[in-house]
């Protein structure tokens, strides 16, 4: 009847979920898989696939099932939060498989797109089979309505390096979303620090704000957006991970000399711009307004 202990230690190991091919290599006949369900013991979730009463039917659990079901490979949103991008498990689960969606007996949101890999683009981690981080990383940035502040964070915290995000997309040139993620790859391996000052420029001018000067000196520094009369100065960062940890000090030094000599400062980065452009610009046209600029909407 097969070692209850190891098949115990399994469940533990996989979030009480089980098929019918794993419980008979453990010993296990179809007769006793119908003794546990009958039992109440497991819980048919689809065909072939059971889960433990003794184990909490977790979001992992979910994920794992959903994918084993499947017979497929968690990528996208989902294969981010097995790996620990993300702190909130996204809906719906997302996979890639072969054949279409089998029944499942539960509700549970699934976005299974027909594609295969290639066995270098995957891997397992604690027993699931999902891409590869890289790949992961970019197929969620393209998903996710803060993608590029996403993919900026997965940089910057060494998750993925900016290399291994190019070679992934050389290597799947193919798959819907490719595209949107090589824009987002470009970005990023650019200057986005000029990027984000052209693009304030361009919003200034499209909403006719007037009256500001780049690169304003003021003590010993340069302020990359000034209005001098109102001493509002206007301060653009890129993504955050091509910023060295010196540069934070600087920022730190020059925002205290501002504040000394009663200047205003805003501060944006390129997500902030290019995400959100006319709340930035009304924010900086507001701050003006208030120190007497009258300045009108474009």
């Amino acid at each position: 009847m097969g070692d209850s202990g190891e098949i115990a230690a399994f469940l533990a190991a996989n979030d009480g979920i089980i098929t019918t091919d794993q419980a008979l290599r453990f010993g296990l006949t179809h007769a006793h898989i119908r003794g546990r369900v009958r039992r109440g013991e497991w819980f048919a979730l689809a065909r072939g696939l059971y889960r433990s009463a003794a184990n909490d039917f977790t979001e992992a659990a979910m994920v794992r099932a959903v994918v084993v079901a499947h017979r497929g490979v968690a990528d996208r949103t989902t294969a981010a939060w097995w790996f620990g991008m993300l702190d909130d498990l996204p809906g719906p689960i997302t996979l890639s498989c072969r054949s279409e969606r089998p029944p499942l007996r539960w509700p549970v949101g699934v976005h299974a797109t027909r594609r295969r890999y290639r066995p270098e683009s995957l891997t397992r981690v604690r027993g699931l089979l999902l891409t590869r981080k890289p790949l992961t990383a970019l197929m969620a940035a393209v998903d996710l309505d803060d993608g590029t502040v996403f993919l900026d964070r997965m940089l910057q915290t060494r998750q993925v390096e900016l290399r291994d995000l190019e070679r992934a997309i050389d290597d799947h040139p193919g798959h819907r979303g490719i595209a949107a993620a090589r824009r987002l790859v470009a970005i990023a391996g650019s200057d986005s620090e000029s990027e984000a000052e052209r693009l304030f420029v361009r919003l200034l001018r499209q909403w006719q704000v007037t009256g500001w000067v780049q690169q304003f000196p003021t003590g010993r520094w340069r302020l990359d957006f000034a209005w001098p009369e109102q001493r509002v100065a206007v301060e653009i960062s890129g993504w955050a991970f091509h910023r060295l940890p010196r540069r934070h000090q600087n920022d730190l030094e020059k925002a205290n000399h501002l504040e000394r000599e009663q200047w205003r400062e805003l501060q944006y980065n390129w997500h902030m711009l290019a995400a959100d452009p006319a709340a930035c610009i009304q924010e900086v046209i507001d701050v003006l307004n208030d120190r007497g600029a009258a300045v009108a909407l474009g």
